[in-house]
């Protein structure tokens, strides 16, 4: 049922990350009355949960999450920006 709208869906929560789901299904109301109802709510709760997860487990094995944080205390306060290299990791495989 929600298969040819998730592209728009995943696109409109890249867009809005904190769009709600009740907000998704008045949308997809919008495009198709027949086909979504009030009753849908549920299912498009766990559809947007699901998809939130796949994007934040996209960006934290991306690693880019880890860019932006300086190497070190003192470095971030002398204006540099470092980027913790594959030492930092630990055990994680890359």
């Amino acid at each position: 049922m929600y298969e040819p709208f998730e592209a728009l869906i995943k696109a409109w929560l890249e867009e809005e990350p904190a769009l709600s789901a009740a907000s998704v299904l008045q949308r997809l109301t919008k495009i198709d009355p027949s086909r979504f109802k009030e009753k849908n709510l549920r299912m498009v709760q766990r559809l947007v949960k699901a998809w939130r997860m796949e994007m934040a487990g996209l960006i934290i094995l991306d690693g880019g999450w880890m860019k932006s944080w300086p190497l070190s205390p003192s470095a971030a306060t002398e204006g540099e920006r470092g980027h913790v290299g594959p030492i930092a990791l630990g055990n994680i495989p890359r």
